[in-house]
């Protein structure tokens, strides 16, 4: 999967004396002739898609729709607790054992929590307030589900976190929203103009846990730089929480092209060419 977006192969036409066209180059071609126009007049813009970037987004949609695990029915959390070396195979016979999907069920308790959220908006309460920043639109990831449904979608994860972290908050998000369509505010609902319901949170995160392994401060490398992992350590000090900005939106001043969600490389990344063919202005400021 890492690879994928590397792995570009050029085909040969049907005497080998002729190559086949990029995908995208008769729009591209449209564009610049003036052929393809979009919404506000300009030319559409020719994208650069990372291939293993939308393949991850899939796979980890695809988890998070289809993991399950076989769990006891009339089981509480103490029994649990007392039986986890017990096997199903020795299980008595008014066990009652299902499949499970807990991601799934963290869908449902998110959209309990937004769709709350939004008819309560009007009330002033703290508490809940709270609740919605921090739970309402995050995603709890258990590594091992994913390495025991997925390995080479794990491993991608793992060596390139922060190239695939965008397309699996794409990923939870989709998975959200197909699971609670009444959350989607750009959803059309049918001529029903009531969004007195929809949810007021526009982005989505994914939380991983129970990772491989666990490194002290003191062992981190530039080797670990990009990766995803798992430290431990002793919080001395403490500041203010600050806001981050984690996309952007930058409109051309030559063509006035929007280039939207723009990923921010922890810190204000502008797009080094305007999106459209036919200006191709590489002025930023």
């Amino acid at each position: 999967i890492a690879r994928a977006a590397a792995a570009v192969s050029v085909m040969g036409g049907g005497d080998g004396s002729r190559r086949q066209r990029p995908p995208g180059m008769e729009a591209a071609n449209a564009a610049i002739q003036g052929n393809s126009m979009g919404d506000g007049g300009e030319a559409q813009a020719f994208e650069v898609v990372d291939e293993g970037g939308e393949l991850v987004r899939v796979r980890f949609h695809e988890f998070l729709q289809n993991y399950s695990e076989i769990v006891d029915e009339g089981k509480n959390d103490e029994d649990a607790m007392m039986d986890d070396d017990s096997s199903t195979a020795d299980a008595p016979q008014g066990t009652q054992l299902k499949e499970y999907n807990p991601y799934l069920e963290q869908a449902s308790q998110l959209a309990n929590r937004q769709l709350k959220g939004a008819t309560n908006e009007d009330e002033d309460n703290d508490e809940e307030d709270a609740e919605m920043t921090s739970f309402s639109s995050t995603i709890s990831v258990n590594y091992r589900h994913l390495l025991s449904y997925d390995p080479e979608l794990a491993e991608a994860i793992e060596s390139e976190y922060v190239r695939f972290e965008y397309y699996l908050r794409r990923a939870a998000k989709e998975f959200v929203f197909a699971c609670h369509p009444e959350l989607d505010r750009d959803s059309s609902s049918g001529g029903n103009t009531d969004h007195s319901s929809r949810s007021t949170v526009s982005s989505y995160f994914v939380a991983i846990y129970n990772a491989p392994s666990v490194l002290p401060v003191r062992a981190l490398r530039t080797g670990t730089i990009g990766r995803f992992s798992s430290i431990s350590g002793t919080v001395t000090r403490t500041s203010d929480v600050r806001p981050e900005l984690l996309v952007g939106s930058f409109r051309c001043r030559k063509c006035g092209l929007v280039a939207p969600d723009v990923i921010q490389q922890y810190h204000l990344t502008r797009p080094p060419l305007c999106r459209n063919p036919r200006c191709q202005n590489r002025t930023s400021s």
